[in-house]
């Protein structure tokens, strides 16, 4: 690959005061050789060479936890208590094919380009999400979820989760890590939890699970109470109490020691977040998607006294509607005593992010780390008479004023096009995926409790 040479009215490398009329070189390696003012910066013959002009040049943004498969199904549950929307999207699913989870996947990877996303913690059931990362160039982490409430079935879900491993390999590579996801605590049986935390453990994979998301799961993990409970019990499961919290109890099953990335922690607590820094997990914050699903908002303060690496996740558009991590971070800061400075904001949607999926080298601006880059135009009247570019883009940008995207030198997104994609073709396919969803809606709703949270 040819070196990238990108020039710009502003370089943010979060990690360092902005530059002026900067530019940025990343070396055939896909990694960062230089950057500075424009002036200072090498022009190597054979670089090829993109001038933004009036846009601000950033890390590539970081979204650490995404439904990608789930794009087609955008807006088509809304407005119903936690269980049933689960319930609800589940059926859905179940209506879909391969080809939908394809065009589904692929669509949300260049949606995410074209808000300036570069890397995704992504968690889902069909490994399309992986397929698509790998194909399309992005970079992030596949969580591949297993599933699997009944412990009597738990030989059956663990071989299955490694069958689906063995077909993901081929995806994986500097870019594209495949994890694992012990789905949510509703989800999955305590026998169920301790095999994945082993295997995880051995084979040294990623770890991510739904965490603290919901008061309904919080009575299910602490009394063996409410809806989850009722439903398990429904299907001959028993259900005990554990008598403690939910991040408590993943220390005990064993899980909490793969350091993995607990996602949502509405229901979590200071107690949670110290266990979570000693183990060395991570937190993914959903801001809007609790929002939208009812859930409240995560102590984001604590998570952040307590130390651990908190990135922001867009969660599945089902929920939250749109890839817009600009939005989240502004969302995320909303009531937090002090606030966040516009660097912290900037920093929360890239070097956190990385830091929180455990990828070095991502997320920052600087000689060595990998050329992952993202741009905001800066023509729009409200960006006019800005003085303070890093506040400009923290408050003010949104995805739709993103103009460029490249991971590791390599662009994925220029100007409302992505290069070396059949645009037309990806959204057709993708259109057709999001029709077959929207006539599974209609059906969706099983009046049975059979699979509300999915097969055992």
């Amino acid at each position: 690959m040819a070196p990238l040479r990108v020039k710009a009215r502003w370089v943010l490398p979060v990690g360092g005061a902005p530059i002026h009329e900067g530019a940025v070189l990343v070396g055939a390696d896909g990694r960062i050789e230089a950057l500075g003012p424009d002036a200072a910066v090498p022009h190597p013959p054979a670089a090829a060479s993109v001038e933004l002009g009036d846009a601000a040049l950033l890390p590539g943004l970081v979204n650490v936890h995404s439904h990608l498969e789930l794009t087609a199904l955008r807006g088509l549950v809304r407005d119903v208590p936690f269980p049933v929307w689960l319930r609800t999207v589940r059926a859905i699913k179940e209506a879909l094919d391969v080809a939908a989870f394809r065009a589904s996947a692929r669509w949300g990877v260049l949606e995410g380009f074209a808000a300036g996303i570069t890397t995704f913690g992504d968690t889902g059931t069909s490994g399309q999400a992986a397929a698509a990362l790998a194909g399309l160039g992005a970079r992030g982490v596949a969580y591949q979820e297993v599933i699997g409430p009944d412990p009597v079935a738990c030989a059956d879900a663990l071989a299955g989760l490694e069958r689906a491993l063995a077909d993901l390999a081929p995806c994986a590579s500097e870019r594209v890590t495949i994890g694992v996801s012990p789905h949510a605590p509703y989800t999955v049986s305590d026998p169920l939890v301790r095999a994945v935390a082993t295997l995880a453990a051995a084979r040294d994979l990623k770890v991510a699970m739904h965490v603290a998301e919901s008061r309904e799961e919080q009575a299910l993990v602490e009394r063996g109470e409410g809806p989850f409970a009722e439903h398990l019990r429904s299907r001959g499961i028993a259900v005990a109490a554990r008598g403690r919290s939910t991040v408590a109890w993943l220390d005990e099953v064993g899980l909490l020691a793969c350091g993995p990335l607990l996602v949502h922690c509405v229901t979590a607590g200071p107690e949670d977040f110290d266990l979570a820094r000693r183990r060395a997990a991570s937190a993914a914050h959903c801001p809007w998607s609790n929002a939208v699903l009812g859930h409240g908002r995560a102590d984001f303060g604590a998570m952040r006294r307590a130390g651990i690496a908190v990135g922001l996740g867009t969660d599945s558009v089902v929920a939250g509607g749109r890839l817009d991590l600009f939005a989240e971070a502004r969302l995320a800061a909303l009531g937090l005593a002090g606030g966040l400075a516009p660097r912290e904001l900037l920093r929360l949607m890239t070097a956190d992010g990385a830091a929180a999926l455990g990828m070095p080298g991502v997320g920052v601006l600087e000689p060595g780390a990998w050329g992952d880059l993202a741009a905001v135009g800066l023509a729009a009247p409200a960006f006019a008479a800005a003085a303070d570019p890093e506040a400009a883009v923290a408050w003010g940008a949104t995805a739709a004023d993103v103009v460029f995207a490249a991971v590791a030198g390599r662009v994925v997104f220029e100007r409302g096009g992505w290069p070396r994609v059949a645009a037309a073709a990806e959204r057709e396919a993708f259109e057709r995926a999001a029709a077959a969803a929207a006539a599974a809606t209609a059906v969706s709703r099983p009046a049975a409790p059979r699979g509300m949270f999915g097969a055992s």
